[in-house]
């Protein structure tokens, strides 16, 4: 618990450092944060140049708005909320994302399945089982509306509160229970049927 309640902290004395003058301080912010952001907006767009370009302009956004930062929320959520405003503002100029392939997360390990270089006595056999497991669960979540996955990912594989999906997406807290109650319950139908 105690290591939780320092890491807010450490990031917005990582910020007050940036605002001081330390341009190391905000790449060390960069540093902690990018590869969580990128496989956030990854498993969202499904397409890593465009996850990579969301995630720099919301640092870009960041590094704009640091003198006015106040330490009222964790800075990943509201790192997280700058990428998921630009996320979806690109969703909706690129209406062709959920025609593309979809792929699975960057990160196989918080995909739900065991990672086979962590994993080295995994069969091949359980490491193909897993990767269709993973196909079929991204494919399922990109046929969710935005809104939906989006708390999904958040939630499931970001592992992020109600009140910080909350805080993300602009909304309620209870908007956000509905939000994933529903699409749990669409993604059960769909497993359903599969099976």
């Amino acid at each position: 618990m105690e290591e939780n309640a320092r890491e807010p902290r450490e990031d917005f004395d990582l910020l007050d450092q940036f605002n001081e003058g330390s341009e190391d301080a905000f790449t060390r912010i960069v540093e902690k944060h990018s590869g969580p952001l990128i496989n956030f907006l990854h498993r969202y767009t499904q397409n890593q140049d465009t996850s990579e370009d969301i995630a720099q302009e919301a640092f870009l956004r960041l590094y704009k708005a640091a003198p006015d930062l106040k330490p009222c929320a964790k800075l990943s959520t509201i790192i997280y909320k700058i990428a998921y405003n630009l996320a979806v503002d690109h969703a909706r100029k690129n209406k062709s994302r959920a025609a593309k392939a979809p792929t699975y997360s960057l990160d196989s390990a918080a995909a739900g399945g065991p990672d086979p270089i962590a994993d080295p006595g995994a069969s091949p056999d359980a490491i193909y089982e897993t990767n269709q497991q993973n196909k079929e669960i991204a494919a399922m979540l990109v046929e969710l509306p935005d809104t939906q996955q989006l708390a999904i990912i958040l939630k499931v594989y970001e592992d992020r509160s109600y009140a910080e999906i909350a805080e993300i997406m602009g909304l309620s807290v209870s908007s956000i229970e509905s939000l994933l109650f529903r699409a749990r319950q669409s993604l059960s139908k769909r497993l359903k049927v599969k099976g």
